[in-house]
């Protein structure tokens, strides 16, 4: 191996996430100061996390998450950047991120109900992991963190409707953005969640679903 070689291999090395064939949060920091300078050839930052992952990481421990984050990487891998031509990274956690263009989008659209229901197998047994989406589309002026910011607060839109749903920030999802509320009940031990938009109060969620009592 020459030298230039060993150096384009320790790049990729360096620039390649530990637990998916995607990239890292180290090369999606190079791409982001292309955006914000108007260089990137992308327009349109996707977010996407795994549904109820501190569930699954709980029910099933955290070796188990890791397999599952993995399966995911691979599924985004083939399906959105094999096949869209996008790039896709992992930016920590269950957090992951693609870049494409806007003539892509209707092609991302097909590929993300796949992602309703993801099952592997770990330890012998079956299990199943799920994902939802939000996208936002640059103006040609707003930079890169906030672009992420919108399509997070889109992706939290697709989680209350559902497993493999991708919704495009607008400000009426702005307008209406919602908060995942969670809490522990004394008396069951079961963990209640519910969605509700940012200007309500978290007392809204007052009874547990399981047992009925005040949380």
């Amino acid at each position: 191996m020459n030298l230039s070689e060993a150096i384009e291999q320790l790049n990729k090395v360096a620039f390649t996430d530990d637990k998916t064939p995607l990239e890292n949060a180290l090369a999606l920091n190079k791409e982001m100061i292309l955006i914000d300078a108007g260089r990137s050839k992308f327009d349109v930052i996707v977010f996407g996390d795994l549904n109820e992952f501190k569930l699954f990481n709980t029910n099933y421990t955290h070796e188990a998450g890791d397999v599952a984050i993995r399966k995911f990487g691979e599924k985004i891998q083939e399906d959105i950047v094999t096949q869209i031509k996008a790039r896709a990274f992992r930016q920590s956690g269950d957090e992951f991120i693609i870049l494409l263009k806007q003539s892509q989008i209707k092609k991302l659209l097909s590929k993300t109900l796949s992602f309703a229901s993801i099952t592997f197998s770990y330890k012998r047994k079956s299990l199943e992991t799920k994902m939802s989406f939000g996208y936002a589309i640059s103006d040609g002026k707003t930079n890169f963190s906030d672009l992420l910011e919108r399509a997070e607060t889109a992706c939290l839109t697709a989680k209350s409707k559902g497993d493999g749903i991708c919704i495009k920030w607008t400000e009426e999802v702005e307008l209406n953005a919602l908060v995942e509320i969670r809490h522990n009940c004394r008396q069951c031990g079961s963990v209640n969640k519910c969605y509700i938009p940012k200007k309500l109060s978290v007392k809204n969620l007052k009874v547990c679903s399981f047992c009925g009592e005040k949380l």
